[in-house]
């Protein structure tokens, strides 16, 4: 094993003059998935991010391990979606080397933040509103300068995603200036998928946008805003949290009153749950995912994710 690790390096050093050992150009560590995904696209032909949350891990309930603080240790560059999100950060973050980058993605321009929606009661927001497939963002959401107050599931949107590819392709060009133009190209190539892929899910949700359906927790605002669908509320207020018997109650009310056609599970959080709500309702059960659990890392991930969530909602209501 210690032959092949000198092996590798002198082939590394015996490299340097024709191009620099790309293992070491830039180290770049994500915490979720599909943000991971958006950074790999960009990374594409310069190496690999690291991502922090593998295996369907949850950003609400997750602990650091002894790996990940060392990959922080060893990071130029660390993306996180936003001081409140990725609370797991917290103590890392003040022991990061200095010469460190953190991109704080809900602090970038160009993002559009929406504001957190209080309770668990969607139904008074006026959804008509929202019934096409917007390319604007009239939706009285704020810019990333504003209050704290939004809400941090801003990868949902297609257009945040672009915004994030442009932020991460200027970020990783002042750390490696030497693959600045492969950064650039990455990031136009990502983004033309992305308008397609928007395009795609607008097409493909036309069918169910009136229909309401109940999320598990609120975390699919940014997708309802961008292709006009339907909550009319959330089964928890906090996915960390069990809710109560009350608030069980309260929610099967709701499939009645209102008529929703599905109510959504999320993988990380018991299915259990939206059984006892479904109960002796019309309503049928689906899956939505938060941060693409069974997904394979990388590039494509992003697109497969919003395409799956896409796909589960689409089949659920119609």
């Amino acid at each position: 094993m210690s032959f092949k690790f000198s092996f590798v390096g002198a082939l590394c050093f015996a490299a340097v003059a024709a191009l620099p050992c790309r293992a070491n150009d830039l180290n770049v560590v994500v915490t979720i998935a599909p943000v991971h995904s958006l950074a790999a696209s960009v990374m594409v032909g310069v190496g690999e991010p690291k991502l922090l949350l593998t295996g369907g891990a949850s950003a609400h309930t997750y602990s650091m391990k002894p790996s990940d603080a060392k990959a922080l240790q060893g990071a130029q560059i660390v993306v996180q979606v936003s001081d409140g999100y990725e609370v797991f950060m917290q103590k890392a973050l003040k022991t990061l080397p200095k010469n460190a980058r953190l991109i704080t993605l809900d602090k970038i321009g160009g993002i559009m933040l929406l504001p957190v929606r209080e309770g668990g009661d969607f139904e008074e927001h006026d959804h008509a509103a929202h019934g096409g497939h917007s390319h604007g963002h009239k939706h009285g959401g704020k810019h990333a300068q504003a209050d704290d107050e939004h809400d941090s599931h801003i990868w949902f949107d297609t257009q945040n995603a672009a915004a994030i590819v442009d932020a991460l392709a200027a970020e990783f060009a002042k750390a490696a200036p030497q693959y600045s133009a492969t950064f650039a190209a990455n990031a136009e190539r990502t983004k033309q998928k992305l308008t397609a892929l928007d395009a795609e899910i607008g097409q493909m949700l036309e069918p169910v946008r009136q229909k309401p359906f109940i999320v598990f927790h609120d975390v699919l605002q940014y997708f309802e805003k961008r292709y006009g669908v339907t909550a009319v509320g959330a089964v928890t207020l906090s996915p960390e949290r069990q809710p109560s018997a009350k608030r069980l109650k309260s929610v099967q009310a709701k499939i009645a009153t209102l008529g929703a056609v599905c109510v959504f599970a999320e993988p990380q959080f018991s299915p259990k749950l939206v059984d006892t709500v479904i109960s002796g309702t019309n309503a049928k059960k689906g899956t939505l995912d938060e941060i693409g659990v069974g997904l394979t890392p990388g590039p494509d991930l992003y697109f497969e994710f919003i395409r799956s969530n896409a796909k589960n909602l689409r089949d659920c209501l119609i």
